[in-house]
């Protein structure tokens, strides 16, 4: 026998059987059967598994005990056995997370800190505050309008109609439009010219002190939502004005524009857009002389009077950090409060021939509750830009709907629409993505004023 025959004859060496122990590293062929099957074994001991246990049992029973014996010790009536007293709906029981929600004890000892920490060492924000670079905050609904789609897109507008009914709310106005056009249809039935005033977000005029990123020696174009341009072109093609105070481009050492960690602008961008939006007036709207009749004050005798005023924005606010907290110290700034002559604070006269419809960006300097000043604000210096009397009505928060609820309510006792030549309606830009734009029955409305007349 040759070398080749005896190696054709010899027995084929046989491959070694795999070890299936299940003890095996990622590789182990064994697991992919079992992974299969969903089952993922762990080697937890006895001990282990009791501690483990008792911690989390501990855990969810230590928050209402703690509840318990908190309001007890306060002479409190206990709102936990609430959830036995009621029929258990969707609504009662969303009333119910919502007030144990506010009651919580454990939450308000233990968000704040924690809060407080993660904001301190990681510039983490909530769901409302966003933190960005050298202690500038920003409102998250702004950035949702900023770089969120379209808000005009039929996608987004439905899925945000699904959204409302799942949440078991009422279906919602997405679509900004037919509530701007019935509007202004209603005011043209008066002879009255309105103008609309979305007011830019902070994240789209203060950008490199959000990211942090690009060229703060180069110019940078200012960014819009995707379908603002389509938005203002069918506005504007319906005989609606829009005034715009965006600049196209944000240049190199120009002064901020909003305050530091507040929602709002600085008074003096306020100013200039005031006076920017006075000239727009002019130029829009045919408005009658002034005179001035014996024992009024003549506007012109107005004056702006300076005062500086400090206070941590509203954004801090929104962190619910502890009240000791020192992450973000106040902001100083100098409003110019509106004064008559005799230097009484600048008031809204209802028969001025000028309304604004506003929002917080309205009120912010001129309302004492918000904690900036008084007489100070947009109205003020919108009115001292026009050089006339001016009728404001403003309400913090859903510009979308609030101050034309607010109007048509108005117009049933009172006819606040007599005499008037011009409406302003300002609102926050990020009501276009966010807001709910509820229809208003002007017919009724309008009939309500004349038989009030």
């Amino acid at each position: 026998m040759n070398r080749a025959t005896a190696a054709a004859a010899a027995p084929a060496p046989t491959a070694k059987p795999v070890k299936t122990s299940g003890h095996g590293g990622p590789t182990d062929p064994s697991h992919d059967e079992h992974l299969r099957r969903g089952i993922i074994h762990t080697d937890v001991s006895r001990g282990m598994a009791i501690a483990i246990t008792s911690f989390f049992l501990l855990l969810i029973f230590a928050v209402p005990v703690s509840q318990a014996v908190m309001e007890k010790a306060r002479g409190e009536e206990t709102m936990l056995l609430d959830i036995f007293h009621r029929a258990p709906t969707r609504d009662n029981l969303k009333q119910f997370e919502d007030d144990l929600d506010k009651a919580s004890y454990a939450k308000d000892a233990v968000q704040p800190r924690m809060q407080a920490l993660l904001t301190r060492l990681g510039r983490v924000g909530n769901k409302k505050a966003v933190v960005g670079h050298g202690g500038w905050l920003y409102y998250k609904p702004g950035i949702t309008y900023l770089g969120g789609p379209g808000f005009l897109d039929p996608n987004i507008l439905a899925v945000r109609i699904k959204a409302s009914l799942d949440a078991g709310e009422p279906a919602g106005h997405p679509d900004p439009r037919p509530a701007i056009f019935a509007f202004a249809d209603a005011l043209g039935k008066r002879g009255i010219k309105l103008i609309l005033f979305p007011v830019p977000d902070k994240a789209m005029l203060q950008p490199l002190q959000l990211h942090g990123r690009g060229d703060a020696g180069r110019p940078l174009p200012v960014p819009h939502n995707p379908d603002w341009a389509p938005f203002v072109a069918e506005v504007r093609g319906r005989g609606i004005a829009v005034f715009d105070p965006g600049p196209p481009t944000l240049l190199p050492g120009e002064p901020p524009r909003f305050l530091v960690q507040d929602t709002h602008w600085t008074p003096e961008w306020m100013d200039a857009v005031a006076r920017q939006l006075a000239h727009f007036v002019i130029e829009t709207a045919a408005l009658p002389a002034l005179t001035t009749m014996i024992g009024q004050t003549s506007p012109a005798t107005r004056q702006a009077v300076a005062m500086p005023i400090e206070r941590v924005g509203d954004i801090v606010d929104m962190l619910k950090l502890p009240e000791a907290e020192t992450i973000f110290a106040p902001q100083r700034i100098t409003v110019q409060q509106v004064q008559e002559a005799n230097g009484t604070p600048w008031e809204s006269n209802p028969k001025a021939d000028v309304l604004l419809l506003g929002d917080s960006f309205t009120n912010v300097f001129s309302l004492d509750s918000m904690g900036w000043g008084e007489a100070a604000g947009f109205g003020q210096h919108l009115s001292l830009a026009l050089g006339r009397d001016l009728d404001v009505m403003a309400q913090n928060d859903s510009g979308a709907f609030a101050t034309r609820q607010a109007l048509a309510r108005e117009l049933a006792g009172e006819d606040r629409l007599a005499g008037k030549k011009v409406v302003i309606w300002e609102f926050a830009s990020r009501e276009l993505a966010v807001g709910d734009w509820k229809p208003i029955d002007w017919d009724a409305a309008l009939a309500a004023a004349a038989g009030a007349h």
